[in-house]
């Protein structure tokens, strides 16, 4: 994978992830953080004349078990945080930014719609991508549904939900968050507990998903702590 997002090259660089980088004339001051950096890590460094700064090639995110996820909540009291059909590389990145922030225990996403992590979710995350656990499952439905086996809260974030600000959250718990286009779907919905909204005072009637994510999150981190 070819990245050229400084904070995302500087933590694959921490995580050990990164393979070669290329750099050209008229490095700034964190382009050269990045190639001492990448000179202590044995990292091979080339000067080569093209348009970008710097690029780095990275490793592909190695995709954690699902159960591993599972039992990390369980331990830490935590949660997880599902994406459901988001295919917005930006978004999923956000989301996934989000998650480590709050101390999730990992992110879920599906194998098929927007089942993997590219370049844009990679810069989207910040690099936060290498500092959280990610799983990819067929069917996330059945995931959340195995996962009420174990006591977890399942809470959906939808516009057809109920207010927020009425549930009361317990750990360990799944967060879904919906795709784009048509929100939570129906048999993700099925699986959960609670559905709820976030209610504004705008004339603007919904949110950014990773902005909806954040919310729910903080509020459940909010009666946690």
């Amino acid at each position: 994978m070819k990245v050229k997002d400084l904070n995302s090259i500087l933590e694959a660089l921490k995580k050990g992830r990164v393979n070669k980088i290329l750099y050209s004339e008229g490095r700034g001051r964190r382009v050269q953080e990045i190639l001492n950096m990448a000179k202590k890590k044995g990292v091979p460094v080339y000067k080569v004349q093209m348009k970008d700064k710097i690029v780095a090639d990275i490793s592909p995110i190695k995709y954690s078990e699902f159960d591993e996820i599972v039992r990390k909540a369980i331990v830490d009291n935590s949660f997880i945080l599902f994406l459901d059909n988001i295919v917005d590389q930006r978004n999923v990145g956000a989301c996934i930014r989000t998650a480590e922030f709050f101390g999730a225990a990992g992110v879920v996403i599906p194998k098929r719609r927007g089942g993997g992590i590219g370049e844009g979710a990679l810069r989207a995350s910040a690099g936060a991508v290498f500092h959280i656990p990610v799983a990819r499952v067929e069917n996330i439905a059945s995931s959340l549904k195995k996962l009420k086996k174990y006591g977890f809260l399942t809470v959906a974030a939808d516009l057809d939900g109920k207010d927020l600000r009425g549930v009361s959250f317990t750990n360990p718990a799944a967060i879904v968050v919906g795709g784009e286009d048509r929100g939570v779907s129906q048999p993700v919905k099925k699986q959960c507990d609670e559905v709820v909204k976030i209610s504004g005072f705008g004339k603007t009637s919904s949110l950014n998903l990773s902005v909806a994510a954040g919310i729910v999150i903080y509020e459940l981190c909010r009666q946690k702590y």
